[in-house]
C-alpha cells in the first residue's frame, strides 16, 4: 500500500516537475552558457568563446556603471517609501472603526492594475502639456513641469508611481502581521506606562519584525527586476536618467542583438537578487527563533 501511495505521488507531482523545468532549470542553463559567448544574433558565425569576457566588458562599460546608479536609487527610494507608507497605513487599518473593511478593499485597487497599465496611465498624467498633474499645478500658479522629459524629474516621477502601485501589496503583509498580534502585549504595555510611541517600537515592530523583512524581501526582487512600468513610461530615458539594469540587458539584446553580453548582464541582476533574497531569508529565520 506505501509502495502504491508513493508510486502514485510520483505521478501526479512529476508533471509539475516537469513543466517547472522546462520554463525555468533549461532557459538558466541555456542563458548561463550564452553569457559565455560573443554572440550576436546578427552575425551567428562570427560567435566565439569568451569566457568570462563578457562579465569583464560590464564592469569597464560606463553605460553598465549607470545602469546600476540608477538600479540602486530606484529600489532603495521605492522600497523604503514602500515600507514606510506601507506601515503607516498598516497601523491605521489595523484599527477599529466605521468604514474599515471598505476602505480594505478600495486600497488595494493598485494592485489590481497590471504595471504596463499603470506606467500607461500615469505617463498620460504627467504628460507635460496635457497631463492632470500640470493642470493641477497651473490651477496653484506653479509653472508646468517637464516630469518625464527631463532628467532632473524623470527618476523621481518612475519612483513615485511605483511607490503608488505598490504600496498595498506592503500594507497588506503588514497589516497581516499586525492584526495577528495578541491584544495582551498591548494590555502588559499599558499596564507598564508606555506611550503610544513607546508601544510601537517595543511591541508592534518587534513582534511583526519577521512580515517586515518578508514584504522587504518580495519588494526588493521586484524593484531589482523592475521592467514594464518603466518601459511604458520613459523607456530608460530621457537618455539613460532612468535605465535600470534590466531595461540595458533589453536593449543590449533585443535592439544591438548582442545576445552574450545581455545574458551576461542578465546573471549579473540574477546573482544580487540570489545573494540579498539569500541574505533577507537567513534574517527572516533567525527572526523568527528571536
Amino acid at each position: 500500500m506505501k509502495k502504491r501511495d508513493l508510486r502514485s505521488l510520483y505521478m501526479l507531482t512529476m508533471p509539475s516537475f516537469v513543466v517547472l523545468i522546462a520554463l525555468t532549470a533549461v532557459p538558466l542553463i541555456f542563458s548561463l552558457g550564452i553569457s559565455l559567448f560573443e554572440y550576436n544574433i546578427t552575425k551567428p558565425q562570427s560567435a566565439g568563446f569568451a569566457g568570462i569576457g563578457n562579465f569583464v566588458r560590464a564592469f569597464k562599460d560606463e553605460y553598465f556603471r549607470s545602469a546600476i546608479k540608477v538600479t540602486v536609487i530606484q529600489v532603495v527610494s521605492t522600497v523604503t517609501g514602500q515600507m514606510v507608507l506601507g506601515m503607516l497605513i498598516a497601523l491605521l487599518l489595523s484599527r477599529e472603526f466605521k468604514g474599515v473593511k471598505l476602505l480594505r478593499s478600495l486600497y488595494i485597487i493598485p494592485m489590481m492594475i497590471t504595471p504596463v497599465v499603470s506606467g500607461i496611465m500615469w505617463r498620460m498624467m504627467f504628460n507635460a502639456d496635457l497631463g492632470i498633474v500640470n493642470y493641477l499645478l497651473g490651477k496653484l500658479n506653479v509653472p508646468a513641469v517637464n516630469w518625464l522629459g527631463s532628467p532632473k524629474t524623470a527618476l523621481v516621477t518612475i519612483i513615485a508611481t511605483d511607490i503608488w502601485l505598490s504600496t498595498p501589496f506592503v500594507t497588506m503583509i503588514l497589516l497581516a502581521g499586525i492584526q495577528g498580534i495578541s491584544q495582551d502585549y498591548y494590555d502588559a504595555a499599558v499596564m507598564d506606562g508606555v506611550n503610544t510611541l513607546q508601544k510601537f517600537f517595543y511591541v508592534t515592530l518587534p513582534l511583526v519584525k519577521p512580515m517586515v523583512l518578508l514584504a522587504l524581501l518580495f519588494r526588493i526582487m521586484d524593484a531589482i527586476r523592475r521592467y514594464d512600468s518603466i518601459m511604458a513610461m520613459t523607456a530608460g530615458g530621457p537618455g539613460v536618467s532612468t535605465q535600470t539594469l534590466n531595461i540595458y540587458a533589453y536593449y543590449q539584446g533585443f535592439s544591438y542583438f548582442n545576445i552574450g553580453y545581455s545574458s551576461a548582464l542578465s546573471m549579473i541582476l540574477l546573482i544580487c537578487i540570489f545573494t540579498i533574497s539569500l541574505l533577507l531569508l537567513k534574517m527572516i529565520r533567525n527572526a523568527q527563533q528571536d
